[in-house]
């Protein structure tokens, strides 16, 4: 998810974007394979050409904007690159600039010392987060989140012991899950407090322990738990093969929605069904993650990853991105709760992470403003989900999933207790 290199981020940008369907998409392929092969030939001609094509298909992507900055860079054309800069700048979105070669042959112009002065306000904190609990194993690899109002106790996933934990309002600390429930990785978790449910998506993650390629790769399921007891009540399969289920949420009249990102699918299992179905097919969403319904339960809104945040309507699955007001930076949203009326997102796909808060208009079709309430916090490793108890929002805030390392290896030296953020939201 980092902005690096111009052809790192063309090909982080082919692997993001590629999975958005609908009319562009191989207009977007097509742009995006030119300006890589016009980068490796050295012909920046062209990659400027292809560039400024890819920032005209995919508008919202912060990485086709830095692409486009280092191929104005690579003609000559200063005043465009430090415009685009300065524009990423402004969306908060932090870059390589001061170390990356495609900007050398303007470095020493003041508008470029400039703008990367600007750009080190970024490094900056923000925020009023305070730590509310760490947990004891320091390798869970943690990653969902979710509040029981009745109980007061917090329960969060953990991707490499392949459990959810259990935090109690006294500070207890235990395993809510057993090991015989046949748990892979657990994702996410979403309590509905009525009927007295802990849902857990779980899937086969290389981070997690015991991890068999063959046998657990293509694996995903949802469980239902008695969120009293503990008991396993049933085990819920993918409506496809091919799906991969992820975030979950639950809205007002005990419908559970669950985000699939590899597809940009969205599946529901409504009250009483047996089975998951698909409310929303690949198409609209480019990379499904974090959901959350409105109060009166009409929509949910999803975080796509490579787009922003989409509507949709939880009775027909009708969607709708919702447009953003100029050099705002709403993609890479991971966690997406509801509060205050409006939306706070976990933002892990830019640089620096943060959080921020997402105002929308009276009719919910259309996002006003986005202000960052957290940035840079010192506890950030890579923060992901989050929940809201007593109107304030917990999260995650360092799964760590950087010390697992491709062959599930953990760099343990470095590993420190799973921290849980609380951030007082006002109107």
């Amino acid at each position: 998810m980092r902005l690096s290199s111009p052809l790192g981020a063309v090909l982080c940008l082919a692997a993001g974007l590629a999975l958005a369907a609908g009319p562009p998409r191989a207009a977007l392929e097509e742009a995006t394979q030119k300006a890589r092969a016009a980068y490796d030939a050295k012909d920046y001609p062209s990659f400027l050409d292809w560039s400024a094509r890819v920032a005209a298909l995919a508008p919202r992507s912060t990485r086709a904007v830095y692409n486009l900055a280092c191929a104005e860079a690579r003609n000559g054309h200063a005043e465009q690159a430090v415009a685009l800069l300065e524009r990423l700048t402004r969306m908060e979105v932090a870059t390589q600039a001061e170390r990356d070669g495609d900007f050398d042959g303007i470095r020493d112009l003041p508008a470029f010392k400039e703008a990367l002065e600007h750009a080190r306000a970024l490094n900056g904190h923000v925020g009023s987060s305070t730590v509310a609990f760490t947990l004891p194993e320091t390798d869970l690899i943690t990653e969902g989140i979710a509040y029981d109002p009745r109980t007061r106790a917090f329960f969060v996933s953990s991707v490499r012991k392949r459990k959810v934990v259990r935090r109690d309002a006294s500070g207890a600390v235990s395993d809510f899950t057993k090991p015989r429930d046949g748990l892979l990785a657990a994702v996410g978790l979403a309590v509905d407090a009525k009927s007295r449910t802990l849902w857990v998506t779980s899937q086969g993650f290389p981070q997690m322990e015991g991890f068999d390629k063959k046998a657990d790769a293509d694996r995903s399921f949802l469980m239902e738990y008695d969120l009293d007891t503990g008991a396993l009540r049933r085990r819920v399969p993918p409506p496809l093969a091919s799906a991969s289920l992820s975030d979950i949420t639950v809205g007002p009249r005990g419908d559970v929605f669950v985000s699939d990102p590899a597809t940009g699918r969205v599946y529901v299992l409504r009250p009483g069904a047996l089975q998951l179905k698909v409310l929303v097919d690949e198409g609209p969403i480019g990379s499904a993650q974090g959901l959350t319904p409105a109060p009166d339960g009409r929509f949910v809104f999803v975080a796509d990853y490579v787009q922003g945040v989409v509507r949709i309507d939880a009775a027909r699955g009708s969607t709708l991105l919702l447009p953003v007001p100029p050099d705002a930076a709403v993609t890479g949203i991971d966690g997406l709760v509801w509060t205050h009326g409006g939306l706070v997102g976990v933002q892990n796909g830019v640089l620096p992470h943060r959080v921020v808060r997402l105002r929308l208009d009276p009719t919910h079709s259309r996002i006003t403003a986005v202000e960052t309430l957290e940035r840079n916090h010192p506890e950030f490793d890579e923060p992901t989900l989050a929940t809201v108890a007593d109107g304030e929002v917990y999260y995650v805030a360092n799964s760590q999933y950087a010390k697992v390392a491709d062959d599930g290896t953990l760099d343990r030296a470095h590993l420190r207790p799973p921290a849980i953020l609380r951030l007082r939201v006002t109107r």
